[in-house]
């Protein structure tokens, strides 16, 4: 990813929204998925889409007029923190991935499986072991 004040503003409003979630008692996995499949994720991890910069407040707002989110079992913040981050980066690293493309290549119970080993390396190492996790359960 290109260190870019944008791009690295971008990916701390990704990382505020996931923690945002949590705060307003979201199910967390729910909110990973429907936000990950919806038409706000198209908008929010588009590389020219200027939607991000109104805030994670606006975006969650845009969300629960899209969809419904249940509430529910909650993430640890520094967990929704990371997945936020590790999605906006993956973003500006594959910029052929959607955001539908990435919650396949890396589902909730992956990520939270994952977590452990994968937080303390980089957000491009971690994304490119999520897609090798990925290909070895596809090729099986």
């Amino acid at each position: 990813m290109d260190a870019t004040t944008f791009n690295i503003g971008i990916c701390e409003m990704s990382a505020d929204l996931f923690v945002q979630s949590v705060k307003k008692g979201y199910d967390s996995k729910d909110f990973i998925e429907k936000l990950m499949k919806s038409e706000t994720a198209k908008h929010l991890y588009n590389k020219t889409d200027t939607q991000m910069w109104l805030g994670s407040n606006y975006i969650i707002e845009t969300l629960e007029q899209e969809v419904q989110i249940k509430k529910g079992k909650l993430y640890p913040e520094d967990l929704m923190s990371w997945i936020g981050y590790l999605f906006a980066c993956w973003n500006f690293t594959y910029k052929d991935d959607t955001p539908k493309d990435m919650i396949e290549q890396a589902s909730v119970d992956v990520l939270t499986l994952e977590y452990q080993g994968l937080h303390v390396l980089s957000f491009e190492d971690a994304i490119r072991e999520l897609k090798n996790i990925y290909n070895e359960k596809q090729s099986k």
